[in-house]
């Protein structure tokens, strides 16, 4: 630790054009946070209006629970004027100023890549930092991270890494992997979730609720400005009823893990599938059945087809609900999913009401929008109009 005084300026060299991350970590509140100009520029300024209170996200605080910013640049060869100025007082304030470079993240990849070398399995941790009010730019891991798995699951096939992101995430590297662990942002308990089932003690019985597609060019906004992130601060929700999972099996995109999508420790087996219109809706039941050798967490998932009464724009196929089952080694149980009337009508902008989608209509049963298992058909509303 070195003291400093208020208004230091430091020569900060380097060595070649690199990528440098400069990190400040500090102890006062974060609008009181140290000013830190380089070549006359600010480098971590506050954000305006709320923005300052949903800066951060998944590493906003170190572990010694100081504060954290960063910001990432590139910089020329030679030598740069670093000030850094803070209040701080009679008593002082405790900040650090860190940085990576292209050599640092070298050093650490190696590092990485002897251990992983040395070890019979790897769990490799991967992030992205999102929080409120700032909005994502691609669905890629950020910083280099992707080369860093890439280079650790080469030394060693049997990397599992686990995810700590806000959302979708495209995986170029996926299959270079053993096994991919979506965990988001679990919170507090976070640790012992992981390790729960990771070492099998839980069987990861999640489910996904969005498409993760295969990356940036591959997307219902990819393209097309409008939509995302928007032209003159206006953006369009031009997508209709094709929105998420929706607009994946209208376009025939295949996307890298659909909607739906999860694995177990175990297996399971579809099979008898039935559909029939009642007063409220449709009623479907079929039976699951657990083949593996240990219990396990399985989803199944009902989805509808399109209704051939009506003349308004349908999507490919609706979830119509799902069900949720535990089931032991061997267990099979019949189960009965309930389609509401609501979920099988379509909203007729033109007389401005839901209007049921009656006819013939094609029933999916399976563990996901992509691994639809059993067909089946029910005629809704007692014949067609």
């Amino acid at each position: 630790m070195t003291r400093v005084t208020a208004g230091s300026t430091f020569p900060l060299t380097v060595a070649k054009d690199d990528e440098w991350t400069l990190v400040l970590h500090f102890s006062s509140a974060a609008i009181a946070r140290p000013k830190v100009l380089l070549d006359g520029e600010e480098l971590f300024p506050l954000a305006a209006g709320y923005g300052e209170y949903f800066s951060g996200g998944l590493v906003a605080v170190a572990p010694d629970g100081l504060g954290v910013r960063r910001r990432t640049l590139r910089l020329a060869r030679g030598t740069h004027p670093l000030k850094i100025t803070a209040a701080g007082g009679d008593t002082g304030l405790l900040f650090r100023l860190r940085r990576g470079t292209g050599a640092t993240r070298a050093q650490d990849v190696a590092d990485a890549v002897a251990a992983a070398r040395a070890a019979r399995h790897t769990v490799l941790f991967a992030y992205e930092d999102a929080t409120e009010g700032l909005d994502r730019t691609t669905v890629a891991l950020p910083g280099h991270q992707e080369q860093l798995i890439r280079a650790v699951a080469a030394a060693c096939p049997r990397t599992t890494v686990v995810l700590n992101t806000s959302s979708c995430t495209s995986m170029p590297w996926l299959a270079d992997t053993g096994a991919v662990l979506q965990m988001y942002y679990p919170g507090q308990e976070g640790a012992a979730a992981t390790a729960a089932v990771l070492f099998g003690d839980s069987d990861p019985g999640g489910r996904l609720t969005q498409s993760f597609p295969a990356d940036d060019d591959h997307h219902p906004v990819a393209g097309d400005p409008r939509r995302y992130p928007g032209v003159d601060g206006v953006e369009e929700y031009s997508e209709g009823i094709h929105a998420g999972y929706r607009w994946y099996d209208a376009q025939g995109v295949r996307p890298l893990f659909p909607f739906g999508h999860g694995l177990s420790y175990t297996s399971f087996a579809y099979s008898a599938p039935e559909a029939r219109w009642t007063r409220g809706g449709l009623e479907v039941t079929f039976t699951v059945r657990n083949t593996g050798r240990r219990a396990g967490t399985e989803v199944p998932q009902v989805y509808v087809g399109p209704s051939p009464d009506l003349r308004l724009d349908q999507a490919v196929r609706v979830l119509g609900g799902y069900r949720r089952l535990t089931l032991r080694a061997g267990e099979r149980r019949r189960v009965t999913v309930r389609v509401a009337a609501r979920t099988l009508s379509s909203w007729d902008a033109r007389h401005h009401r839901w209007t049921l989608g009656t006819g013939r209509r094609t029933v999916w049963i399976g563990a996901s929008s992509g691994d639809l298992r059993l067909r089946t058909g029910a005629q809704v509303g007692g014949g067609r109009r």
